[in-house]
Order: structure tokens, then sequence, then C-alpha cells
């Protein structure tokens, strides 16, 4: 069984797969921020395919009180669940805005983000979901799908002129567009039919691509982007990236490269 690491309860841990998935989010904010935090990766090869099922997931030391990851763990306590650590980190990072309605629209983008896109797109890559039903966009048609939703953050930045998603600072919102934009740039540049889409969801949209450079060139997330721990779990938008190739004989389907070739050719296909 894995052991979850000891620190004191004062100190912030964030346990994660060792991949981006849902973790990839707190991780960008603690490491921008410079928060004295332990960036636990548990091995999605170890644990996930080994004891998981059957003893970390029901260690509330390991898993926390729904028995899941991600996990922050802070001052003693453990929160669960995706939304909830995510908005801790930026509390103590300082990066939710005070004013109710800045607050608020913060939250929206990084939902809209998560639900719409990560978790649709994360899900289909596992075949839990359906690429043309659930991605591309299924009764609505390419326009309702993906494509829409990378255009909903093209305008959610062209509408603040300060460069910025939400107000004139700098907001967990900004983390959850740089990293999406950013993930599925990575695993769309790996496969064939890539470029292509790369090109349909953001060659025509300057904002998103200013807001890109801006993010990268923010000191920490460059230092943390060229560190041995980013490059264990950074380039994996889900847990099947980590396993590779492994997903055939496993009986778990194509691999996450595999998968985004399928999600690529679908959006070429769709656009023609």
């Amino acid at each position: 069984m894995s052991q979850a690491t000891e620190i004191s309860n004062d100190k912030l841990l964030i346990r994660y797969w060792d991949c981006s998935g849902r973790g990839m989010l707190m991780r960008y904010m603690a490491y921008d921020a410079g928060l004295d935090f332990v960036d636990e990766l548990v091995s999605v090869n170890d644990v996930f395919l080994g004891s998981w099922a059957t003893e970390e997931k029901f260690s509330p030391e390991f898993a926390g009180p729904f028995k899941a990851l991600p996990v922050v763990q802070h001052r003693g306590q453990t929160i669960n669940e995706t939304g909830a650590c995510a908005q801790y980190v930026a509390e103590i990072a300082g990066y939710m805005p005070s004013d109710p309605i800045a607050r608020a629209k913060a939250v929206m983008i990084c939902a809209h983000i998560y639900e719409d896109v990560l978790i649709t797109v994360s899900d289909a890559l596992w075949e839990f979901k359906d690429w043309d039903r659930d991605v591309i966009g299924g009764f609505g048609g390419p326009a309702a799908g993906i494509m829409l939703k990378i255009a909903n953050l093209e305008d959610v930045l062209q509408q603040n002129d300060s460069g910025f998603a939400v107000g004139n600072e700098i907001s967990m919102a900004d983390f959850a567009i740089f990293y999406i934009v950013d993930i599925l740039t990575q695993r769309f540049q790996s496969v064939e039919s890539g470029p292509a889409a790369i090109e349909l969801l953001f060659g025509d949209k300057p904002r998103i691509a200013e807001h890109q450079a801006m993010m990268k060139a923010r000191p920490n997330i460059a230092a943390y982007r060229e560190s041995e721990q980013w490059a264990r779990c950074g380039r994996y938008m889900s847990g099947k990236g980590t396993i590779g190739d492994k997903t055939h004989e496993l009986d778990l389907g194509p691999t996450e490269l595999e998968g985004f070739e399928i999600l690529a050719s679908k959006l070429v296909t769709a656009a023609a």
C-alpha cells in the first residue's frame, strides 16, 4: 500500500496522480505563488493499476473522506473534490478575487473548462463518453461542442482589456485557461492530425495566444515547466497517458495519443 507523505499539519499538501488531469490547475497556482507545499505524485502504474481499488482508496489519510484524488491537506484538514481543492489553493495563493461578482466569474470560467472541456475529453479518452455526441457536439453539430467551448474562452479574454480573464489581476481563471489550452496543444502536437486540429481550435484566437504567452513567461511557471517534477506528469492529460501503450494489453482500449488522433481527425472532418 502506498504511504501518505508524513508532513506537519500546517504544511500544504497536494496529492494527485502522476498526470495533469484534475491536479494541474492547483499545481500551477501553488508553484506560481511560491507556496511552501508538497506536490505528491501518485503513480498510476504502481497504485491505480495495483492496490488502489482495495487499499489506498479506503484510507482516509490517503484518499480523504470521499475516497478519491485529488486531495488537499492543510492545517490538519483534508479536502476532496477538484473544485473545492482548486478553490482552496487559489484562496491561500491569493488568486481568488475579493469582489463577489469577480469571484463568481472566476469560478464560472473554471467550471466551464472543467465540466465542458477537461472532463468530457478525459472521459472520452477512457471511453466513458462518446467523441461525437459528447465532445464534438452531437445533435448540436460541431458548433455546439468543443469548438464553441474554446471560442467562449476567446470571448472572455476579448471582453477584458487588462489581458486577464477577470478584472485587473491574475486569478484562478487565468490558470485554468492556460492549462486547458496548453494540454490540448501538447497532446495534439504529438499526433498526425493534431496540427490541423490546433489550427481549427486556436488559430483564429489572438487573445488566447497572447494569454498563453503571458502565462508561460511568468518566472515560477516557466521554472516549474522545466523541472523534473513537471516532466513526470505535465505531458499527460489523463492516467492513460502515463500507462502508455500498455492500455492495449490491459484491455483499457486505445492509448491517450490514439484517443487524441481520433479527436483531431473528427474535428478536421467535421470542419471540412
